[in-house]
């Protein structure tokens, strides 16, 4: 098998990054993803770098176990804190979250913009630094925002509670003047409409999931790692602990077709 028609690895700590792969998905429809889901450590948000690294190095070799021909960090706290080992560790192609956000306002010339994040993302600092290297000039707020995944894994995705904890965070003093908000956590695209709804106008809340997509099918195209023809074999999902809650949930993120199967890739 050519090397190309191998299937495209996602991960994230829980379901959230199916939004990333719904998207790559609707962009690339003939290729077939391998995505994990590592509900078993869920949430990477609160673990400390050397655990985040550990799994993702885990989970990618497990994936390229299963022919994975790149690897998308679908997850902004592994790909905050376990990039760099990953590349340097695997000999596929890695891509994360991160970057392509970071691009996209540069080429807006975005100068005020807030970050919604885990707090392992909001730690380690990513945002501000890589954006400080393009736009030098601009303001660059991170917030932690933890009370937003787990309301999402309980498919509490609007009503009052969520609409509560939204209003919380806009309402801390550093949104004030914000005009680009990053989502920057792979769950929080499923609320999203409940957040702009809450936003001022003038504020742009980026599509990430799209905005990555983009950048995987371009950064697959110029390494010739397209598939030339549609993948015969289906998609394919997986989660270290399955509940019948991630399974509800994973539909609303990826679509009712979706299938989810237990790999305990963890047990010794």
């Amino acid at each position: 098998m050519k090397r190309s028609d191998g299937p495209i690895g996602l991960f994230d700590s829980g379901v959230g990054g199916l939004t990333v792969a719904r998207a790559i998905a609707r962009k690339l429809p003939h290729e077939r993803l391998l995505y994990f889901g590592d509900t078993a450590h869920l949430p990477y948000g609160e673990k400390s770098p050397e655990a985040i690294r550990s799994y993702a190095l885990g989970i990618s070799k497990h994936l390229m176990a299963q022919g994975a021909k790149a690897i998308v960090v679908a997850c902004n706290s592994a790909s905050a804190v376990a990039l760099d080992v990953l590349k340097e560790e695997l000999d596929i192609p890695v891509y994360n979250v991160i970057d392509p956000v970071v691009h996209y306002l540069h080429r807006k010339h975005a100068k005020n913009i807030g970050i919604w994040g885990t707090r392992a993302t909001v730690a380690s600092g990513i945002y501000p630094r890589k954006l400080a290297e393009v736009l030098p000039h601009s303001a660059v707020r991170p917030m932690a925002t933890p009370l937003l995944v787990p309301i999402i894994e309980e498919n509490l995705l609007s009503g009052h509670v969520t609409d509560a904890v939204v209003q919380l965070y806009l309402d801390d003093v550093r949104m004030q003047g914000v005009e680009h908000l990053v989502l920057a956590c792979t769950h929080y695209p499923l609320i999203a409409s409940q957040i702009a709804k809450q936003l001022e106008e003038k504020v742009n809340l980026l599509r990430i999931p799209t905005i990555v997509a983009n950048a995987v099918a371009k950064h697959l195209e110029e390494g010739g790692l397209l598939r030339s023809t549609p993948a015969e074999a289906p998609h394919h999902f997986a989660v270290s602990d399955y509940t019948e809650s991630f399974a509800k949930v994973s539909r609303i993120f990826f679509g009712k077709g979706i299938h989810l199967v237990e790999e305990n890739i963890w047990a010794s």
